[in-house]
């Protein structure tokens, strides 16, 4: 079975790869062909169906990390802070419950 993280060991110059955005729900994955290899390829598969014209994002973090650590993943790599579909409504849901954002990431 393959997780459904996209989590890498290692590094490469894809220029399929490069021109992939970052959402934290993600309708692409990203596979190495063969690791074995410095010239391994890569394969990006569809997680769901994608319409028409939507835009293609990867994940550059695990998805299945709290919203704070995804945040501050992103952070620590020069990103910025995470606006993604996923992050909004996860932040609009912590104050729509009473809590305070920035108490956890402290």
């Amino acid at each position: 079975m393959i997780p459904d993280t996209d989590l890498e060991a290692h590094g490469g110059l894809y220029v399929l790869h490069s021109h992939l955005n970052h959402s934290c729900m993600p309708n692409l994955s990203v596979r190495h062909v063969d690791q074995r290899s410095a010239l391994s390829r890569i394969t990006v598969i569809a997680r769901r169906d994608i319409a028409p014209g939507e835009e293609l994002f990867i994940t550059y973090v695990n998805p299945e990390t709290p919203l704070d650590q995804r945040r501050r993943n992103l952070m620590e790599w020069g990103f910025g802070k995470c606006v993604c579909e996923r992050c909004v409504k996860e932040e609009r849901e912590r104050k729509d419950a009473g809590e305070d954002a920035g108490a956890a990431s402290a």
